[in-house]
């Protein structure tokens, strides 16, 4: 990434960071004046961030008139101020048609307008859903790190069942008949049960089971389906991919042709810590004086963090206007993998960040957590200690942590083992196709949970990624080397040779792969009209 890129997704983030900040002071009462002519200068000068702050302001409105989304005080949202939110598309267009000249006198004042009226009820509404796991989770008492916000989140289109409802990156379960979806962008697509099909984007799709037919009907647009390890890319206007077994598909196109591709297994980013890489100068910024360059695990660098509170690596690439959006959101599945030396206490309430990026009750991290009974996002329950943590949200199933024991038992390590002074490869992986969300410990999987096939994840966003750190009250102690970030599942050979390559102090990944190229899918084949095909999934060969 260029200086000039670098500043521009930096100066986006804060920018973006600062709307939601003043969003929050104006429902809660305390902007003052200038805050408030601070947020109408943000939006006059931008239409992205009118759209965040419309979306978030709409998104706390409507949870406010929930039951769900209610503390429990008797009261009830004046009939007026439901009937103002009730259609927000309605309220966007009308938003969209004001003038150029940006001002709280004019029809963007409506969401602000509406704030001011909910907050005799709102605005303990709102504290209360901060400190509350996603609706239709469990209310948990969490501590002050955790952002519960429920930020904006990707649009991908809508039902033809329901046109005036927008769909977020969901799975569809199409028990029988068909299900009809167009996407923001104009794409038929055409869903026939049995299935399940993941609508992750609106101009991507994920095929479990089933079968799906997509058109293309607008010029310059595009869209592709995913099956295990092959993408088919669309490159004419309708075409049909439809499962056959767990590893074969069937490709079928009417108009045109598709080209069938598979997946580059390299990381979307690496971070080796060794001083001479443009790319990690070009992403990382370093904050405060306690980060310092040490000997390399593998290569020439590292990172030495020494738990000071002001130390965090900042990553400066990969972010998002709303959730679902930025180069480091996933869909089908992710991999979070580090090599590590550890010298954390495990006390009570002692964190050690590892990787995490924090967009409101869509996070991800991988850390050494010790809640002990504060909270409740443990997916399985384990016993309170001591853990190492990955926290994800799923579609459907909100955000939840694979908190492994570090108790020795199950082939799990002790905290003792793990804090020995030696370097120790960690992975933590999640795969829609197969629902394991799991932790690999030096080449191993030492625990998992298995969630229903199919799950999206939903994360991205706003907020930068971090190492070493969190809010300046998370800080790691000890090295971090080698991290790198994946929108797919490792195997688990895959992380073995990854582990055994650490060991004698090589790099993951050959070193003469250019780390400019980017790509994650190659060409395999062209598939036209009337040449039906069937590939395997995971060697991505057509079969006969």
């Amino acid at each position: 990434m260029t200086s000039d890129r670098k500043n521009k997704s930096r100066d986006s983030y804060d920018s973006a960071s600062r709307v939601l900040e003043l969003a929050d002071s104006l429902i809660e009462q305390t902007a003052s004046s200038d805050e408030i002519a601070e947020l109408e200068t943000l939006m006059s000068n931008d239409p992205n961030r009118r759209r965040l702050f419309l979306r978030y302001m709409m998104v706390h409105g409507q949870l406010a008139l929930t039951t769900e989304g209610l503390p429990q005080t008797g009261l009830t949202p004046p009939p007026d101020v439901a009937s103002l939110i009730s259609d927000p598309r309605a309220t966007s267009e009308s938003t969209s048609q004001s003038g150029e000249t940006f001002t709280f006198d004019n029809r963007w004042l409506i969401p602000v307008a509406v704030a001011a009226t909910l907050l005799v009820v709102v605005t303990e509404t709102i504290r209360f859903t901060r400190s509350s796991q996603p609706l239709g989770g469990s209310v948990a008492t969490t501590a002050a790190h955790y952002d519960n916000r429920n930020l904006p989140i990707l649009v991908v289109g809508f039902l033809e069942t329901d046109r005036n409802t927008d769909l977020s990156p969901t799975t569809l379960t199409v028990d029988r008949e068909t299900t009809r979806l167009t996407t923001t962008e104009g794409t038929e697509v055409q869903i026939d049960g049995p299935a399940l099909f993941g609508a992750s984007s609106q101009s991507e799709g994920v095929l479990f089971q089933g079968s799906v037919r997509a058109s293309v009907t607008r010029p310059g647009t595009h869209y592709s389906i995913q099956a295990g390890g092959l993408r088919v890319v669309h490159r004419g206007s309708d075409f049909r991919v439809a499962t056959i077994s767990s590893d074969r598909i069937w490709i079928d196109v009417t108009d045109g042709e598709v080209e069938v591709q598979s997946r580059v297994r390299r990381p979307l980013y690496h971070w080796g810590f060794d001083g001479n890489d443009a790319k990690d100068v070009s992403q990382l910024r370093v904050i405060g004086d306690h980060v310092l360059q040490s000997p390399g695990l593998v290569g020439s660098g590292a990172l030495r963090f020494d738990n000071q509170n002001n130390a965090v690596v900042r990553i400066d690439t990969g972010m998002g206007s709303e959730v679902g959006t930025g180069e480091m959101a996933c869909s089908s599945g992710i991999s979070i993998e580090a090599l590590i030396v550890s010298q954390w206490s495990g006390r009570e309430m002692d964190y050690d960040e590892i990787f995490r990026k924090e967009d409101g009750n869509h996070r991800m991290l991988l850390s050494l957590q010790n809640d002990g009974e504060s909270n409740d996002f443990d997916v399985p329950d384990v016993p309170p200690g001591p853990c190492l943590s990955f926290g994800l949200h799923l579609q459907q199933h909100g955000y939840s942590e694979l908190d492994m024991p570090l108790d020795g038992k199950e082939g799990r390590p002790t905290l003792a083992e793990l804090t020995d002074g030696q370097p120790h490869h960690i992975v933590a992986t999640y795969d829609s196709f197969t629902g394991r969300k799991a932790i690999y410990v030096d080449g191993q999987m030492r625990f998992s949970h298995v969630f229903p096939i199919g799950k999206l994840i939903l994360n991205g966003g706003p907020t930068p990624a971090e190492i070493g750190n969190h809010v300046h009250c998370e800080p790691f102690t000890g090295t971090i080397d080698e991290v790198a970030y994946y929108n797919f599942a490792l195997t688990a050979d895959e992380i073995a040779a990854h582990h055994d390559l650490a060991k004698l102090g090589q790099p993951y990944f050959p070193t003469d792969v250019d780390p400019s190229d980017r790509r994650q899918w190659r060409p395999v084949t062209l598939v036209r009209a009337g040449h039906p095909q069937t590939f395997n999934t995971v060697t991505g060969l057509a079969v006969q």
